[in-house]
Parts: C-alpha cells; sequence; structure tokens
C-alpha cells in the first residue's frame, strides 16, 4: 500500500549507517510522494545540510563515529536547519534514551521494526507543525520588525491571553514599558477606564468567538494618572490550516481627536441653543412687542389727530400710557438682548460689592405707578447693613423682572414683597406675593425649560415670559440658587442666592 502524504514532495534527509535499511526505507518514502535523500552517517549529512536543507530529518541512534543525538546537537548549531525537526529511529525502548533524544533537539521517535502507516502520520504531524511554526515564527519577526518602529501602541496577545511581544511604544501612551507589561499579567485590563472595561471585556470576546477583526474606541488611564483616548484596532492570527495564534493589535493615541470632536458637539449643542433662542426672539418680538405697539401708536395716532380736542387731564392720561408701553416695550427689548447674549455666550458678568438695599429701592420707584394702578402694596424688608457680590446691572435686571412679575400676577389691592438677608457665604433674596399661584408643572418649567413661556396678568398686562428666564440664566452665572414655591389662589414666593465667593 502507498501512503499519500499531506505534504507532497516535502524534502526528507534519511541517515542510518546500515544501508540496506536506508535503502529499504527510502524506496518506501519516495513511493508515498516524499523527496527523500539518503546518507549513511552523521559526516555525510553535514556536509549534505550545506547543499539541500530538507524540511525534516530521519536519523538512526546507533550508528558508528557519530550517533543519532550527537548529530542532532550538531544540526541544532547549524543556521540553516537548527529549526527543522527530528524523528529518531531506534530499536531502544529505554526511557532514558528517548529523554537523550528529546534533550538533544529530538521532537519524535519511531521503534524499530518500523510501522509505515505510522511513520507517515508522524512525519505529516511534525511538518504540520513545524510549517505552522515557521509561519508563527515569520509573522512574528515581521510583526516586531514594523512594531518596533511604530508610532502607536502594538502587542500580540496568544490565545490564551499570554503576551507575546510588546511594543517600545507602549511608555509613551501607558507610562508602562513594555518589560513591565510582560511582567505584569492583567496590567494590560487594569489601565482600561473603569466606566469602558466591561464593554472592551465584551467585544473582544464576540470577536475571539468568531475569530474576527475588532475596531472600537475605549479609554485607558495612563501611570501619572491621565486619560487617553485610544483606537484598538485587532485581527486574529490565523495559519493556512485554520489555526489561531491570538490577536495582533495597534492602538493608536486619539485623545485630541476625541477633544476636538466634544468640542464640535458642544458647538453644535450652543448653535442649536441659539437658533431655539433666535426663534423664540422673533416670535415674542412679533407677538408680545405687537400688542403694546398698537397702543403706542393708536394713542400717538388720536392725539397727534384730535390734540386741540383734548383737555389737559385726558392728555396726562394718553401721555402715562404712552409711557407705560414705551416702558414695557423697552424692557421687553433689553430682556431679549441680555438674553440673547447670555444664551451666546458673549456676557461677562462685572461683579462688585454693592448695598442691597440701595439696589432694592432703585427697583421700586420703576414700578410704583404700575403697582398703584393696582392698588398693590409694595413692602421691602431689607436691612442697610446687607451686602451682596455681583453684577450690579444683573442683579438690577433679575430684581426688576421679579418685581414686574409679581404685580402683574398679582390682583388689585395685592401686596408684593422683598426681603434679603445675609451671612458669611450667600446673600439670599425673596420676592413673594398674594398672586395668583402657580401649579407644579408650571413651577417645573420655570425652573428647569429652556421654553419661555408667555401669560396675561390679572390686568390683561401683556408679557413675553423672558424676564425669568433671563433670571434664572443670570443667578446660574453668578453660581446661586433658585427656589420657586407656589400655591394657586394663594400666592408665589421666589427665593434665590448670590455667594460672595
Amino acid at each position: 500500500m502507498v501512503y499519500l502524504p499531506r505534504h507532497p514532495d516535502a524534502k526528507l534527509l534519511l541517515v542510518d549507517d546500515d544501508a540496506s535499511n536506508c535503502r529499504y526505507l527510502k524506496l518506501r518514502l519516495s513511493q508515498s510522494g516524499f523527496d527523500v535523500r539518503a546518507v549513511y552517517s552523521g559526516a555525510e549529512a553535514l556536509s549534505e545540510i550545506k547543499s539541500f536543507t530538507p524540511e525534516l530529518f530521519l536519523l538512526d541512534i546507533k550508528m558508528p563515529g557519530m550517533d543519532g543525538f550527537q548529530l542532532c546537537a550538531e544540526l541544532k548549531k547549524q543556521d540553516n536547519v537548527k529549526n527543522i525537526p527530528v524523528i529518531f529511529l531506534t530499536a531502544l525502548t529505554d526511557t532514558i534514551d528517548k529523554l537523550t533524544g528529546f534533550n538533544a533537539g529530538g521532537v519524535d521517535y519511531v521503534t524499530k521494526p518500523i510501522n509505515y502507516e505510522e511513520l507517515i502520520a508522524r512525519i505529516n504531524t511534525h511538518l504540520t507543525l513545524s510549517k505552522q511554526t515557521e509561519e508563527l515564527r515569520q509573522n512574528k519577526a515581521k510583526f516586531k520588525m514594523l512594531a518596533d518602529f511604530s508610532y502607536d501602541f502594538e502587542y500580540w496577545i496568544s490565545e490564551d491571553n499570554k503576551l507575546i511581544y510588546v511594543s517600545p511604544s507602549a511608555s509613551r501612551l501607558t507610562g508602562y514599558s513594555a518589560e513591565e507589561f510582560e511582567a505584569t499579567p492583567g496590567l494590560l485590563e487594569n489601565i482600561i477606564h473603569p466606566e469602558d472595561i466591561e464593554a472592551f471585556r465584551q467585544n473582544v470576546s464576540d470577536a475571539d468567538k468568531k475569530h474576527e477583526s475588532l475596531v472600537m474606541e475605549f479609554r485607558i488611564i495612563n501611570k501619572s494618572g491621565e486619560t487617553i483616548w485610544l483606537f484598538h484596532k485587532s485581527q486574529p492570527v490565523i495559519d493556512t490550516d485554520g489555526k489561531v495564534y491570538g490577536r495582533r493589535v495597534s492602538n493608536q493615541d486619539i485623545t485630541s481627536l476625541k477633544i476636538i470632536e466634544m468640542k464640535l458637539r458642544d458647538a453644535a449643542r450652543e448653535l442649536r441653543n441659539v437658533n431655539i433662542t433666535k426663534d423664540q426672539i422673533f416670535t415674542i418680538l412679533a407677538h408680545d412687542i405687537k400688542s403694546p405697539f398698537s397702543g403706542l401708536l393708536g394713542m400717538t395716532e388720536l392725539i397727534s389727530s384730535y390734540i386741540e380736542d383734548f383737555s389737559k387731564e385726558e392728555l396726562r392720561e394718553y401721555v402715562s400710557g404712552i409711557h407705560e408701553s414705551a416702558r414695557v416695550i423697552f424692557s421687553l427689548i433689553e430682556n431679549l438682548l441680555v438674553w440673547s447674549r447670555v444664551q451666546g455666550g458673549r456676557f461677562i458678568l462685572r461683579k462688585e460689592m454693592l448695598n442691597a438695599d440701595e439696589i432694592a429701592r432703585d427697583v421700586f420707584k420703576l414700578y410704583e405707578n404700575n403697582a398703584l394702578e393696582k392698588n398693590i402694596t409694595l413692602k421691602g424688608d431689607i436691612d442697610p447693613s446687607v451686602a451682596v457680590f455681583a453684577d450690579k446691572t444683573v442683579l438690577s435686571i433679575v430684581l426688576r423682572n421679579l418685581i414686574s412679575n409679581s404685580i402683574k400676577f398679582t390682583p388689585k389691592n395685592g401686596m408684593v414683597m422683598l426681603r434679603a438677608v445675609q451671612n458669611d457665604r450667600v446673600t439670599e433674596f425673596t420676592v413673594s406675593d398674594t398672586g395668583i399661584g402657580m401649579d407644579k408643572e408650571a413651577v417645573t418649567k420655570l425652573l428647569k425649560n429652556r421654553e419661555v413661556i408667555s401669560t396675561e396678568g390679572t390686568n390683561k398686562e401683556q408679557g413675553s415670559g423672558v424676564g425669568i428666564a433671563v433670571s434664572r440664566d443670570f443667578i446660574k452665572m453668578h453660581n446661586g440658587t433658585l427656589q420657586i414655591k407656589s400655591q394657586s389662589d394663594v400666592g408665589t414666593e421666589i427665593t434665590f442666592t448670590i455667594p460672595f465667593s
């Protein structure tokens, strides 16, 4: 029977001092498709390999002069054949002799009399292993040659998660040397950011099961405690027979790209906010300014057409109405301009130490007439010594908006009160009224929503809703807090703080 090898034309060198055995064995192996050369001594074998490089050696152990063990040891010293597998042919069965053969560099042995089916199976097995080992060695050499000079953090990890190679650039990205990685099992995973480790493990596990390439991004914490973003690419190392030898991995530092990406995301969000603000401003201009402007135009047209027919009292009443419409429009435009600057990040605070009582008195003067029209009592409860560290213009706008809203939503004969107290850390302002109040849903919207909510006052006063939005943003810019307590048909109490720091 002729046994066809899985490695046809594989080159074998047979060494046996028994010429008849040697010729017969060569014939049988040649019939099986191998390319066999035969020599009869160790010296001839060493001479033969100068011009012939076999893929496997078959060495008889018992030979005069240089025995098989000695010849094997000499072959392992020759650069061109030191990695070629050696199978011993022997009648020896003693365990010590077998160990001697393995220690000399042999990979296997076949006992005499030879079972040719077994011999060919062993030859095929070791040719396959040798081929795989050589492919792995060449791949590793190529990978190391490239990775040694790579700017990126490269490594090769075996199928059982042992590091085969780590590139010198590991220290640039991680702060840990290649030697530290090789000496510390688990260091690769230990430096991965805690928030990313589970996703990393799951992705690697899935890729390993399917023998697929893997691409992902995750963070590591380097030796200095800095967070570094990595672009991770890995692919399985598979030989021509489908055997897997682990993964080759490349990690690229993309921290700067991630920072740019986050800035772009923030810019896009700000742009969306600006567009929302712009749309809301146009809505307010189209709706809430239209009403007072209509009144203003109507009264001025009436006066200009019939001025001689009006008494002084009537003229005084119309002019007062014109003034009020102009004041409402001015206040609204001021709020809109300031609010748009805040939303666009163009407003700069200029903090100084201020007297809270003086600021409050100035605000009350602006709204005395509005309160008088509805017979609303304005009451201040602020000690003259109370100070506040704030931007004067901003604080005035916040108090004006809150006082104006309280008057707007308080029925006739009600009361609006402003209190302020100070401790070592903050100044606390409270604006309370006996107005119509709000339900919990309305309070939540005022505190959390960016949406501007327009609501009519108790005397049909027009409003844009932008005042509370401006106030909320200004308080936040001062690192202050804002609280709203309200009950329908009872009243509202708004408290905000401004810290001294």
